[in-house]
Order: structure tokens, then C-alpha cells, then sequence
């Protein structure tokens, strides 16, 4: 690939996205796939198929604002860093890297063959001592986890994948980085414990679930699955309606 360069993400987000504008449906939309909805085609293709195909989106509660206030504060908290040019103190002998210069909005893919965008917004990017980056997520939790969900496995696959796409160099690794409460003295501030995970990803295997979750979508609807609960529950609507 050549010498490695530093982050432009200015300059490639603008000739991507202007790439992308020509790729169009015959119906006037352009697909477009994120982490998000593969993790939905993951855990049920009905409820994909659904959701891009008829815009029925699953039923969900009031959704906690807690969260993204913290990952607010915690992405102004590395600005502040990447500014310095250092990493943050918690990140210190833990990775042999720094923060990139400038963190990309947005990073594209776009599968001219399949005419099929894919998308995603990194939460951090790392750029290590080996010159090879890594996507760096942020995860807001009541405890540590034993091992790394599903969902989090295929987003960081995806983000590997997104930097490939883009020219910039991998090695297969990705990190989550976990903030947890903990007790403490609330007039000094909420506490939070703070672990490190290094996530193996796979490039193959995110583009495999993104041409499968294609397929299905360009396909008839897929029947409901027994584990699914959102079909399950749409089952025992119309089991007990009258309509």
C-alpha cells in the first residue's frame, strides 16, 4: 500500500460522498446498510427486511438519554487530548498509539457492483506505533462483561472493514473501551471504573453478513423466527385481535 499517510478525512468524505450521489436505485433510493441494521438482519431478517423495505421499525420504549449525554462528554473528553497530542492518562502504557489528528464524521463503502452503500461513525480512531489504525468504541455499562456480544463484534468487524475500504491500513484489531460506575462521593463527581478490551476483527466476516443481509433484502420477506421476540409478539397480536 505503500507509505502510510495521516488521516485526510476531510478530503476523502467529501470525493466519497460525491461518488456516492450518482448511485442510485431505479426507484430513487440508494440502499444504505450501517452496523446498526446488520446487528438488526443478525438477530432477525424478517425484522431487517421489514425495516429497510417497508420502514416498519420495531416497536421500542422511551429511550434513556443518560447514555448519549455520556458519550458526549466522554468524546469531548478525548477532543481535549487529541488538541495536546496526547492520549488520555486512563489510556497511558495501555496502548502504544495516539489519537488521530482529526476524528472523520462519517466513513463510506460503496459496493458499485451490488449498488449498495455502507456506512458507519467511529466513536475514536487510534493510530498505533506499527502505523496501522484502530477503531476505537465507547461502551457505557452497569458491570464489565465476560465476553464481547455479538452486536459488538460485528460493529467493530465493520469499522475494521470502513478503514480498509478507505485506504488505511488495519491489522485485524479494534478496542472497547468500557466505563462502568462505581461508588464514590457523588458531591466530587460520578466515579467510573475504566477497562481496555482489544477486539479481533474480521474483514471477511463483516463483508460476508453484508452481502448476505443484501441478498435477503433484494429478496421475497423472510417467515418469523421462533427466538425473535418482536415476531413473536406481532404472532400473538394477531392470534388475539379481531381484526
Amino acid at each position: 500500500m505503500g507509505e502510510q499517510r495521516t488521516f485526510d478525512f476531510e478530503k476523502k468524505e467529501v470525493s466519497i460522498t460525491r461518488d456516492i450521489r450518482s448511485t442510485q436505485h431505479a426507484s430513487g433510493e440508494r440502499i444504505a446498510l450501517s452496523p446498526s441494521t446488520l446487528n438488526i438482519f443478525r438477530d432477525c431478517p424478517r425484522c431487517f427486511w421489514q425495516h429497510m423495505n417497508l420502514r416498519i421499525q420495531r416497536p421500542r420504549g422511551a429511550f434513556p438519554s443518560i447514555a448519549s449525554g455520556l458519550d458526549d462528554v466522554i468524546k469531548n473528553y478525548f477532543e481535549s487530548y487529541r488538541e495536546k497530542g496526547i492520549l488520555p492518562p486512563f489510556l497511558k502504557g495501555k496502548i502504544d498509539g495516539r489519537l488521530i489528528p482529526r476524528l472523520p464524521k462519517k466513513l463510506f463503502y460503496n459496493d458499485r457492483l451490488r449498488n449498495v452503500l455502507l456506512w458507519g461513525m467511529l466513536d475514536e480512531c487510534l493510530l498505533l506505533s506499527n502505523s496501522v489504525y484502530a477503531a476505537l468504541d465507547f461502551k457505557t455499562r452497569r458491570s464489565f462483561p465476560q465476553d464481547i456480544h455479538p452486536s459488538y463484534q460485528l460493529q467493530m468487524d465493520v469499522y475494521t472493514l470502513l478503514l480498509e475500504k478507505n485506504n488505511y491500513k488495519t491489522n485485524g484489531i479494534s478496542y472497547l473501551l468500557y466505563f462502568v460506575p462505581t461508588y464514590g462521593q457523588l458531591h466530587e463527581g460520578i466515579p467510573f471504573d475504566i477497562q481496555i478490551v482489544e477486539v479481533k476483527t474480521s474483514i471477511q466476516r463483516a463483508l460476508e453478513i453484508f452481502h448476505r443481509a443484501i441478498e435477503v433484502l433484494k429478496g421475497p420477506i423472510p417467515g418469523p423466527l421462533e427466538n425473535c421476540e418482536y415476531c413473536s409478539w406481532l404472532k400473538e397480536i394477531k392470534r388475539n385481535s379481531d381484526w
